[in-house]
């Protein structure tokens, strides 16, 4: 079958055709175990505006962060994640020993900190990003929001979903400082951060992404609803988990009417338009998965690759009141090992009873949905 341009499969924009053996095979069940927590807090996290402070970056110090005179980090500045045992884990430094008279920065702009960027969409949208939830909507010629990065300013922006993401908030080049080194700063404002893996995330959050959304899809048509859609990895070259067999699956997810997308070959911007026309989305869990957050109440169908899920789609899917269901195959994934570019591959032990199964709940899914 010949492929359609952009990373879509399977003409685009059919309806859902339903499998004349939906009721025969049941290879997926509901995953029975989360890892983390999933709790929602209605209220916005803490804002400070922090003085006399030393941002150190990472690889100056064997501590790096944001710091008071008396070497604490500011508070709202250290990123947390829940993990085994422990629910607000650090994973910046507490404090710093020695903060010498490092130079200052100009004290008549306004500062915002965003911390340590990584070029990764998904930890850049709940980790760095969601921390400009609270920057002004006034006085852009004066805003400069403080990061660190092993990635040049230059080269960040030129990643689409970085500037996909500044731009729709009003953001360029110009509004980054990026530090190399330690910087004082007479005042900056520290937003807390209001998503933390594994263990919570804020309601504004979603209001954020949502704001977003409506942005970058401005003056687009909502069309083909209940649309299905299949988020393959089976063309990206690298990344934590993969499925060796996908194309197998892929191929009869197209055969019965889903569009099969590779979302590594979209501009985040056309995926974002994606989820406007409110499609039913299926694909093992990623970062892909996230992106449902720019608009409310989408559908998802996600696969875990056992039966415990971890919970940061859970928490996306939460806060954004998304009707998802999370699945895994009872016949187990098949360990193959790391490889390929991939910390671990595995195998579908029977790529037919999976795809049909993924079928009849995707089914179940627009049914209930319907109006």
């Amino acid at each position: 079958m010949k492929q359609a341009p952009h990373g879509q499969c399977g003409g685009g924009r059919r309806h859902f055709k339903r499998s004349s053996t939906r009721v025969a095979i049941v290879a997926l069940r509901d995953c029975t175990n989360f890892i983390g927590r999933t709790l929602i807090i209605p209220t916005p996290p803490s804002v400070r505006t922090a003085r006399d402070v030393v941002f150190v970056p990472p690889g100056n110090d064997p501590s790096w962060g944001l710091f008071e005179p008396s070497g604490r980090a500011v508070p709202e500045s250290i990123p947390y994640a829940g993990r085994p045992g422990s629910l607000h884990h650090a994973q910046g430094s507490l404090d710093c020993a020695h903060l010498p008279g490092y130079a200052r920065q100009d004290p008549s702009l306004d500062y915002v900190y965003m911390g340590n960027v990584v070029m990764h969409y998904g930890h850049f949208l709940i980790g760095p990003l969601a921390r400009l939830w609270a920057i002004p909507t006034f006085r852009r010629r004066q805003l400069r929001i403080v990061f660190s990065s092993n990635t040049s300013l230059n080269e960040l922006m030129t990643q689409d979903f970085i500037l996909t993401l500044v731009s729709a908030l009003g953001l360029t080049a110009e509004n980054f400082l990026q530090c190399t080194e330690p910087t004082r700063f007479d005042h900056i404002e520290v937003a807390a951060c209001p998503f933390e893996e594994l263990s919570l995330v804020h309601n504004v959050f979603a209001d954020m992404m949502n704001g977003i959304g409506r942005q970058v899809s401005i003056c687009h048509d909502r069309v083909v609803p209940r649309r299905m859609v299949y988020m393959s990895k089976e063309c990206l070259p690298n990344g934590n988990v993969t499925i060796d067999n996908e194309t197998e699956i892929t191929a009869i997810l197209r055969r019965n009417g889903v569009d099969v997308l590779f979302p590594e070959a979209l501009p985040l911007e056309e995926q974002i338009k994606l989820w406007a026309t409110d499609p039913i989305v299926m694909g093992f869990s990623g970062s892909a998965m996230h992106t449902s957050v720019f608009f409310p109440r989408r559908t998802t169908l996600v696969v875990a690759h056992g039966p415990d899920m971890w919970v940061n789609q859970v928490l996306i899917d939460r806060v954004n009141r998304n009707q998802s269901r999370y699945v895994y195959d009872e016949a187990g994934c098949e360990p193959i090992g790391p490889g390929r570019g991939f910390n671990m591959n595995y195998r579908i032990r029977d790529p037919r009873a999976f795809a049909t199964s993924l079928l009849n709940i995707a089914s179940g899914l627009a049914r209930s949905d319907d109006p």
